[in-house]
Formats: structure tokens, C-alpha cells, sequence
């Protein structure tokens, strides 16, 4: 019985370990009417909000005004989704309409993707992406260093992991959408092994019984 139980837990553990990356492709695949998606057996929802850009370190840098606009009164966005991939569209209550970029032209757009679990983040690929462009980045709502980034897309984000992740965009010359990206569950945590450690040490229990 303890072999069969401690195989059965090996085999759930090395398996939530061993989970595979997934790529959301918004330019193939849409949200739902939830601004859900799953592939993989992993859902995200997308979340359009603002954010106040404060270019300096310490208490004054970069914060999230609102996460989700749809209960917020801060603003009013709410995420666009095209062929292209996703934005943020609206408008500031007046004469402006914001475009369904992710820009800084009426409000510093910020569209948020929140997983529900922990994942680790691979890579992120933008459209109507160019030199003129760069974005900040929050992870479960923090900013994350350095700010305004650039380069090519796709961008490269190995090495971070959280719930949920966040582009921004402060500047007029910023305008791009979300095409892709790609993130891995984390596997279990040290608990999933001193689980094993565990099983297996009644197993050794119950094997010393039996020579008894």
C-alpha cells in the first residue's frame, strides 16, 4: 500500500513539475466575454487600467492608479482586442477618445494579464512595435526595474515569476498591442517534496514492520 501511495504522489509531483510552457497568441485566439482565455489548461484574464509614470526611484516611482478600470472611477478604459492583439481603448470622460493601443496619449495605458497561479515568464511579442516604443513593467503590481524598455520583439522575460504581469505605456510616441506571450506554471514548491520525503519515510516505517 505505502508503494503504491508513494509511486501514485511521485507521479503527481515530478508531473506539476514538469509542466509545460503556454503561449497566448491574442492575435489568433480571443478573449471571451470574461477577457478570459485558456490554453493548456491555463487561464488568463486581461484587465485594462492606468498608471501615474513618476521617472524618478524610492516612494515616487511608477504606481498602478487602477488595475481594472471596469470597477474603478479612476478611469474608464476597457482592453480592445484585433488581429493585431490587445489594447486599451476609452476615453477621458470629455473630448478625448484614447486609441486601442496600449500609449500614453490620453491616459499612461496599462493592460494587465493575471494568471490566477504562479508562472514563470518567458516572453512577451508586441505588433506596431518600433524604435520610438518602450514600456514598464509590473509584476503583481510592482514596478519592476529598469524602467522604459526597449529592444526587439519578441522581449525576453526569463527570470521573472508572479501572478499576474502589467505593460504601461507613458510617452505620446509609445503605441503598440500585446500579440503574444508565453509563461510556464511554476512547479511545486519545496512542500511537494517533503511530501515525498514523508510518504517515502513510512514506507521505510512499514518495510521494517514486515521484517519484524
Amino acid at each position: 500500500m505505502f508503494k503504491s501511495t508513494f509511486a501514485a504522489a511521485a507521479a503527481f509531483v515530478l508531473g506539476a513539475g514538469a509542466a509545460s510552457a503556454a503561449t497566448f497568441d491574442f492575435t489568433t485566439l480571443s478573449l471571451d466575454s470574461n477577457s478570459q482565455l485558456t490554453v493548456d489548461g491555463l487561464t488568463v484574464t486581461a484587465y485594462a487600467g492606468i498608471y501615474a509614470d513618476r521617472p524618478f526611484s524610492g516612494p515616487n516611482k511608477d504606481e498602478i492608479l487602477a488595475a481594472d478600470c471596469s470597477v474603478s472611477s479612476t478611469c474608464d478604459g476597457y482592453v480592445s482586442q484585433s488581429p493585431e492583439g490587445l489594447g486599451v481603448a476609452g476615453n477621458d470622460g470629455f473630448i478625448f477618445s484614447d486609441s486601442p493601443f496600449i500609449d500614453g496619449a490620453v491616459f499612461n495605458d496599462l493592460l494587465t494579464l493575471s494568471f490566477g497561479q504562479t508562472v514563470d515568464f518567458t516572453e512577451v511579442a508586441f505588433s506596431y512595435w518600433d524604435s520610438n516604443d518602450s514600456f514598464d513593467l509590473f509584476i503583481d503590481g510592482v514596478l519592476v526595474t529598469p524602467e522604459e524598455r526597449t529592444g526587439d520583439t519578441p522581449y525576453p522575460l526569463s527570470g521573472l515569476t508572479g501572478t499576474s504581469i502589467s505593460f504601461g505605456a507613458d510617452s505620446v510616441f509609445d503605441q503598440f498591442k500585446l500579440a503574444s506571450i508565453t509563461v510556464a506554471p511554476v512547479p511545486l514548491p519545496a512542500a511537494g517534496l517533503m511530501l515525498l520525503g514523508g510518504l517515502g519515510g513510512l514506507a521505510a516505517v512499514g518495510r521494517r514492520k514486515k521484517k519484524a
